[in-house]
């Protein structure tokens, strides 16, 4: 390298070539402030967070367990499939994982075993056309047997209790009696059917049917199982439930797994899996059956890894094994069943033990191995299967391998509570996905009062999912669903607000100042603040809850910015915040638009929103013109001028242009032309002032809510957003409602007070003379005075000297009263008679309006 300068030489100039050569320049690379880390994750295993690190480098296995399909899918599923579904997105989108996620469905299984065979007979002797008697005498019979068990059962488990002196078994316990005596309510409300048919009140024999159907279906069953041989019908009633339930995911945005396994499609690998873990020596054959060995187990493995510190409870392990197993030869009560010899009425498949069916847990183990191999970086499930399925898929999985850890880290999402009380089917203490959706369903607040719930989004529902930790019991109440609207209102608005602004800038960008203030900078920092604390929080343990609160806060943060920047407000900032929650919502599933801004109504699907912007933009305009010139009280000609140059020249230029577009823009080109035609029309036949602004609210308020666009006034003019129709429509349906209460309220109020100014002049008008003599007062008294004042009692007995003090102390103030009667009476002829009149009018109101809120 030559020198620029050196010892005993001049500065010398750079050849040519300087600097070209055989190395590359040295590259220094950035020192990290912050290494990226792995999600922390709350492994059931553990019993405490961990950091996640996949088997195989960036792919996760990952087994959930899916829905039982016996009935509709409820709000339990809901929680635990939408917590799995942003977990794994969170896993793919934000850390880059590749996810290989497998889902079973119990398609076979004694609770649809059982469900099938009961609506298949009570369908049955519904078409045989039974008499009213008939099934009251049936329902009679069965009520019996079930009070008879409710009995036995109670006695025993408050026997169990009072003798139980470990506390994780007797809360157990008690949670069984809480189950039992709920059941029993339901039991009674059916008894209460069977007594009003035996008072005639129920005449009809469906209505009764279907009053006492679980009365009915048990009594047949009891009879008649044995005659249901045709496997379809357990088929058909699995594959019904089981469309319900993928349909049911599909509106909750709840992606698909990669692979869905069925039991009955696996009956051989599961025959295979069974025999293998025979010959591990960990399960036995007894009378068709086949039971997992937990003593032989537990001798070479840890049984329970789970649920490890709870003590078991008699009630979680038959649930395991369910209503038809009947356990006979098992070696220990806490072996339970792989395969379960078939009785008459059930279906089963052939095997080495003979005609028999899996037991639950086995399906799993079975379909999770075939599929994913001998380890599995995830397993989900909701925290009810922890004990006994998901510990004994583990002992299975364990058995058939031969090693010690099938599952590196399990996932439970939390218990689901309606009130204080834990969710369950079997409690019929369940919402199903389709009635929240839905409305309509009711909801108890106490004992003794219940609401009705209006229909909730599925986005809703995925936000008030996400307001709570994925792993940590859930309280559903009208409240959470209440924050969760209001939520999805803010960030709403937030978009519509900020697609405003992006409209009205895109011009101007280029030619207004965009160097940065105190204020930009500070809502910059607010906006890094923001993913630092979003990306903390979704490394530590997905905690949506603290995602939600810190994009909440952000969108708070944009709004005090806008309002303080006012028209020097850049919006290219402020889309940087809107576009980094926007891929936030993409992440979590919130929303799955790819647009830049979320939430944007499907009416405009396909649409070219330029155009669709100018025609809203043209039709806003215009209808803040005529409202000005409606509060100015403009000529009818200046509204016929406005309206006759936008018909003749932009409204055929856009009509023209929109033949080639999408749907949503005939449609507001048409509602366009036909609000100008009634200003038009107002203006032609000299209509008053009050009737354009009259137009320019029906516009608002019900044209274009029905086409998806929200048109706010504002002090300075106008914004539009583009929303779902139906949620204007519920917007507007609340408002009206709102205002309907209001007016009943202020009607409600005028009553009163008319009531209580009649009451009071009805008073007075009765002279003092008369007042101790008519009504009431006449059965207390025996003599007057010439005045008409009280001097004896009822029973004859002169009046105290105390006792004459009050009654003319009485008859002074009725003196006063009377004489202002009689002064307003001078003044208004018969205005009594027109309180009576006014007061009647308001109660005639009052029952009219409260008709029409019904």
């Amino acid at each position: 390298r030559a020198s620029m300068s050196g010892e005993g030489g001049d500065a010398t100039t750079m050849p040519e070539d300087e600097g070209s050569g055989t190395k590359r320049p040295v590259w220094i690379p950035p020192a990290a402030q912050v290494k990226r880390m792995s999600p922390m994750v709350a492994n059931t295993l553990t019993g405490g967070k961990v950091e996640f690190v996949p088997k195989d480098g960036n792919t996760i296995r990952w087994y959930i367990c899916g829905p039982t399909v016996y009935d509709s899918s409820h709000l339990g599923h809901a929680r635990t499939y939408v917590a799995f579904d942003v977990v794994r997105r969170i896993l793919e989108s934000f850390f880059g994982y590749d996810v290989f996620c497998v889902m079973n469905v119990t398609d076979v299984d004694d609770k649809i075993i059982l469900r099938a065979r009961r609506n298949y007979l009570l369908k049955q002797y519904r078409e045989s056309k039974p008499s009213l008697e008939q099934v009251l005498e049936r329902a009679k019979k069965e009520l019996a047997k079930a009070m008879d068990k409710y009995t036995s059962k109670v006695q025993k488990l408050e026997k169990d209790i009072k003798a139980e002196n470990r506390s994780g078994q007797r809360k157990g316990l008690e949670e069984e009696l809480d189950a039992t005596h709920y059941k029993h309510g339901l039991t009674l409300a059916q008894e209460e059917c069977i007594k009003q048919a035996d008072a005639k009140e129920i005449s009809d024999v469906n209505v009764l049917l279907d009053r006492v159907s679980d009365l009915i279906s048990s009594s047949l069953d009891d009879e008649k199982k044995e005659e249901v041989t045709d496997p379809q019908i357990f088929r058909a009633h699995a594959a019904y439930y089981e469309k319900e339930y993928i349909e049911d995911m599909n509106t909750l945005g709840v992606r698909p797994p990669d692979v869905l396994t069925r039991v009955t499609e696996f009956m051989p690998q599961i025959i295979a899996y069974i025999e293998k873990i025979m010959g591990n020596g960990c399960a036995y054959e007894a009378q068709g059956s086949v039971y997992f060995d937990i003593r032989k187990f537990c001798e070479t493995h840890g049984y329970r890894k789970l649920s490890w510190s709870e003590a078991s409870v008699a009630a979680a392990l038959a649930e395991g094994e369910g209503a038809l197993t009947s356990g006979e030869g098992k070696r220990s009560d806490a072996d339970f069943a792989l395969w379960k010899k078939s009785k008459a009425g059930e279906p089963s498949w052939d095997s080495p033990w003979g005609g028999g069916r899996p037991g639950w847990h086995i399906e799993c183990s079975v379909m999770a191995s075939e599929m994913l191999g001998d380890t599995l970086d995830i397993h989900g499930g909701g925290i009810d299967l922890c004990f006994p399925h998901h510990d004994n898929e583990l002992a299975q999985a364990e058995a058939y391998y031969g090693h010690q850890q099938w599952v590196n880290y399990f996932l439970h999402s939390g218990h689901l509570y309606i009130g204080t009380q834990k969710m369950s089917k079997s409690l019929k203490n369940f919402f199903t996905i389709r009635e929240l959706l839905n409305g309509g369903s009711k909801m108890k607040l106490s004992k003794d009062e219940e609401i009705t719930l209006p229909p909730y989004t599925a986005r809703q529902l995925r936000i008030v999912f996400m307001m709570h930790q994925w792993d940590q019991p859930m309280y559903f109440s009208k409240e959470a669903l209440d924050v969760a609207v209001g939520k999805e209102k803010t960030f709403k608005e937030f978009f519509g607000a900020v697609r405003g602004l992006m409209r009205d800038q895109t011009g101007s960008v280029a030619s207004s100042p965009q160097n940065w203030g105190e204020l930009e900078v500070q809502f910059n920092s607010k906006i890094e603040e923001t993913q630092a604390a979003v990306t903390a929080a979704l490394i530590d343990n997905f905690n949506t809850p603290q995602v939600l609160l810190r994009l909440q806060e952000l969108v708070t943060a944009a709004n005090i910015y806008m309002t303080a920047a006012g028209a020097q407000t850049k919006s290219l900032i402020v889309n940087k915040a809107a576009v980094y929650i926007a891929k936030m919502f993409r992440t979590l599933g919130i929303d799955d638009n790819s647009a830049d801004f979320p939430f944007a109504s499907s009416t405009g699907g396909g649409g070219d929103e330029e155009m669709l912007a100018e025609v809203l933009d043209a039709l806003c305009n215009v209808r803040e013109e005529v409202r000005q010139a409606a509060r100015s009280k403009a000529e009818a000609s200046v509204f016929i001028d406005k309206v006759g140059s936008l018909q003749t020249s932009l409204l055929a230029d856009l009509k023209e242009r929109m033949k080639s577009k999408a749907t949503l823009l005939p449609s507001v080109l048409s509602a366009f032309e036909e609000w100008l035609a009634k200003v038009t029309q107002t203006a032609s036949s000299a209509g008053p002032h009050s009737q354009y602004l009259e137009l320019c609210d029906s516009v608002r308020d019900d044209t274009l809510p029905l086409l998806g666009i929200r048109l706010e006034d504002r002090p300075d003019g106008f914004l539009w957003k583009l929303d779902d129709p139906e949620v204007l429509a519920r917007e507007r349906a609340a408002k009206i409602a709102a205002a309907a209460e209001a007016a009943q309220k202020k009607i409600e109020n005028k009553l009163v007070k008319a009531k209580k100014e009649f009451d009071k002049w009805e008073v007075s008008s009765v002279p003092p003379s008369a007042m101790f003599k008519d009504g009431a007062a006449a059965d207390k008294y025996s003599q007057w005075d010439e005045q008409g004042i009280p001097t004896h009692a009822k029973d004859g007995t002169e009046l105290s000297k105390k006792q004459r003090q009050g009654v003319e102390k009485e008859y002074k103030k009725r003196e006063g009263e009377h004489a202002k009667y009689l002064e307003q009476e001078a003044k208004e002829s018969g205005f009594l008679e027109k309180l009576s009149k006014e007061m009647k009018g308001l109660e005639d109101a009052l029952r009219a309006g409260a008709t029409q809120t019904q």
